[in-house]
């Protein structure tokens, strides 16, 4: 059984509109491309799941995994031309899973964002970091057709 079987899945950006979420939840985001084969790149969890996917459509340069997040899936589906979903489930323990999680994903070989050293807006610069973020995206969209 694949680690992502029992998750629901929904486009991204996410709309909003497909059910009522509340409560603790885990998720991963992956890319395809037009093959029905995807490919995990980020892990998180969260307690509000419309907001947090509304978080990353804004890419916010001042909240860091926002806008690593959130240029990841415009990169990934503007100019590398793939599909991004999100996969997510209930969860009563969401920060314990998203760290099992993490780790199963990373153990099978996957190369997760969630691993890219995050910056301090403060000092970083903004385009640094975008360029940064699509050379991860290009290494680990490299085999993906």
């Amino acid at each position: 059984m694949n680690l992502l079987d029992d998750f629901k899945v929904a486009g991204f950006p996410f709309a909003g509109d497909e059910e009522a979420l509340t409560g603790g939840f885990v998720y991963v985001l992956c890319f395809a491309g037009k093959g029905p084969s995807e490919r995990p790149f980020y892990v998180g969890q969260t307690d509000r799941f419309h907001g947090r996917m509304s978080d990353y459509r804004l890419a916010s340069f001042a909240a860091c995994t926002d806008f690593c997040v959130g240029e990841a899936t415009r990169y990934l589906i503007g100019a590398r031309d793939f599909r991004v979903t999100v996969r997510y489930r209930v969860s009563d323990k969401p920060r314990i899973e998203e760290k099992q999680i993490i780790r199963d994903l990373l153990i099978s070989g996957n190369r997760l964002l969630n691993c890219l050293p995050r910056y301090d807006y403060r000092t970083a610069r903004e385009s640094e970091e975008r360029d940064a973020i699509h050379r991860f995206c290009d290494l680990i969209a490299s085999d993906i057709s």
